[in-house]
């Protein structure tokens, strides 16, 4: 939703869907509190997506440690906690150039990023100065021709 911004009236489109549960006769859901604002406002999908590659560039960061299994899941959970604590020196090491790589991927996508932003720009100017009407070039000044003299023979 973030990325759609208020182009979709939250409140209207609620309203369709729990009409349609009616007319199937499904039971509606209970009145939900629906923000003024609607939806969150537009992302920026550049600076979206290298704030994601930022926040996962590291691929030696674990992830956090969680089971929806019970008894069984949780001796999962801590047998890969003692994995991760006993072997973290062999997994820095092994994805040291996988960490590089990415921090390579990440600075050239906000290159790209930035390039994208600037040519956005100049077309939106040139856009702009389109539509504006351009004065006609100046006329060139009228030269009287010089009169021929005849020549001699």
């Amino acid at each position: 939703m973030k990325l759609l911004g208020r182009d979709i009236p939250a409140r209207e489109l609620i309203a369709r869907i729990e009409e349609r549960l009616r007319l199937r006769g499904l039971p509606t859901s209970e009145a939900a509190e629906i923000p003024e604002e609607g939806v969150e406002p537009r992302v920026d999908p550049l600076s979206f997506n290298l704030h994601a590659l930022e926040e996962h560039a590291d691929p030696a960061q674990p992830l956090p440690l969680h089971t929806h299994r019970g008894g069984v899941g949780q001796l999962v959970v801590v047998a890969k906690w003692a994995f991760r604590k006993t072997c973290q020196v062999l997994i820095n090491e092994t994805l040291a150039r996988q960490r590089v790589f990415n921090g390579h991927v990440r600075d050239s996508y906000a290159q790209l990023s930035a390039e994208v932003l600037r040519l956005r720009r100049e077309v939106e100017e040139l856009k702009a100065a389109a539509k504006t009407p351009a004065a006609p070039p100046p006329e060139p000044p009228v030269v009287p021709a010089r009169p021929r003299r005849p020549r001699a023979r």
